[in-house]
């Protein structure tokens, strides 16, 4: 998959901003379906053990890793990197994809749990979205995307963002909740 990657991006190397981008998000959607996360969540783990100012570290790392990761999973390429200025202007949007999960009042329910332990957890511990920042690029960034940290920072950084569209639209849009 890494020889693919690279092959992608090299194709790209006389394409414009946009199409990079596009590409890296992609790539970046791709190998977050595999077991990116467990190893963001593991990497978690032994930062936590000397992060010792955080009440339930690893407990709230998680639940932002794992928001981030549904984040990444649903946005839209095209218009994640016109958010992030990359292509034309245009409001990002969540794909719409099937619902994940058989009892659908359930998750929607846990996602409205989660999304307010995420707020709280950003509230009292703003510093942990460098934290998972760091994380991510750690176990991402050794794969060949082009500008793999700028490309983490603003995708994480919109992923917070979108924390201020309430709780009810973000899972929703995250497919969490029916609308």
């Amino acid at each position: 998959m890494r020889f693919l990657i690279l092959i992608a991006l090299v194709g790209l190397s006389a394409a414009g901003p946009c199409e990079v981008c596009k590409t890296a998000v992609q790539s970046l959607k791709d190998v977050m379906d595999s077991e990116i996360v467990p190893k963001a969540k593991n990497a978690a783990s032994k930062m936590c053990t000397i992060m010792f100012f955080y009440d339930e570290c690893e407990v709230k790392a998680n639940g932002v890793i794992d928001f981030v990761a549904h984040y990444i999973a649903n946005v839209d390429s095209n218009d994640l990197c016109s958010k992030l200025g990359n292509c034309e202007e245009s409001a990002v949007e969540l794909v719409r994809r099937e619902l994940i999960g058989d009892d659908d009042d359930e998750l929607c329910k846990k996602c409205h749990e989660e999304f307010q332990d995420i707020v709280d957890t950003l509230t009292k511990y703003p510093s942990i979205k460098t934290f998972v920042k760091t994380i991510l690029s750690t176990v991402i960034c050794y794969l060949p995307i082009e500008n793999c940290d700028a490309l983490i920072e603003g995708v994480v950084d919109q992923a917070f963002s979108e924390l201020d569209q309430g709780s009810q639209a973000l899972c929703i849009a995250l497919n969490l909740c029916k609308e």
